[in-house]
């Protein structure tokens, strides 16, 4: 597992991550967040000429749509917003997950930079995004997802749920494997997102890089029922612990505690 202490981005004990990736993105970008570079570096090596390559929840960083082009792959990318913050993102269709409309056994390679942690707020639940992920996968590609642990999101990354998540996965492949980057994070120092949230005091923020080889027939059964968005989407997918700490919070039974 790839400690700060391990990632090329560390220089004089600073992750230059997060400045390379606010400068792309044009605003200031968080240290989890600025994982994804490496993780993505590590990929790009992967994606050979002739291949064709999905990016669930692309958003409006283009290094791996700009790699495809510059190795021969053919990009595709979707979103379920044409911009974020004033900036285009790189999608080639603007549509959610929950409706994905390519075909079956479509791409050689799946990826989603920090996203799938997002996928039930916007309507789409996660078991029913992994079945769309690897339907347009094909039989022997593959399927890459990032994922935040102890940072935001529903209940499975919030709580860093890494055996359930793992098994969310089984259905589709037997090879899988999980790696934690940015954990520990010497010398740079821990990031504890809600320091007074009684579930989250002492686990500190990092990122999972998920791969999985789609070696298994597609599993049957899969549907989208009590896919919600809003309110709705938080009282279903995140935990009532969490839900209970934001209600205790808003009434000052706890203070409101920037990210340490």
């Amino acid at each position: 597992m790839p400690s700060c202490s391990q990632c090329k981005m560390l220089v004089n004990d600073e992750c230059s991550a997060t400045a390379e990736l606010s400068q792309v993105l044009g605003r200031p970008a968080h240290r989890i967040g600025s994982c994804m570079i490496p993780i993505v570096d590590a990929y790009l090596p992967l994606v050979k000429k002739g291949m064709r390559v999905l990016e669930v929840g692309c958003g409006s960083w283009p290094k791996l749509k700009d790699h495809c082009a510059k190795v021969g792959a053919h990009y595709e990318g979707i979103d379920t917003q044409a911009e974020y913050f004033g900036k285009k993102t790189v999608a080639t269709k603007v549509e959610n997950l929950a409706e994905l409309s390519y075909e079956t056994d479509s791409f050689d390679l799946v990826i989603g930079n920090q996203t799938m942690e997002h996928w039930a707020e916007y309507g789409c639940r996660v078991q029913w995004g992994l079945y769309q992920c690897f339907r347009v996968c094909k039989p022997g590609g593959s399927v890459f997802l990032n994922i935040p642990f102890f940072f935001h999101g529903t209940d499975y990354f919030l709580f860093g749920k890494e055996v359930a998540i793992r098994h969310l996965f089984e259905p589709f492949s037997s090879s899988i494997t999980l790696e934690h980057w940015g954990w520990p994070s010497d010398p740079l120092p821990p990031i504890y997102t809600y320091p007074n949230f009684w579930a989250m005091k002492d686990k500190p923020a990092h990122i999972v890089d998920i791969r999985a080889v789609k070696n298994k027939p597609l599993p049957t059964g899969y549907h989208n029922y009590w896919g919600t968005s809003g309110r709705v989407s938080r009282v279903l997918n995140k935990p009532f612990s969490w839900n209970l700490f934001l209600v205790l919070r808003r009434l000052g039974v706890f203070k409101h505690v920037e990210p340490s």
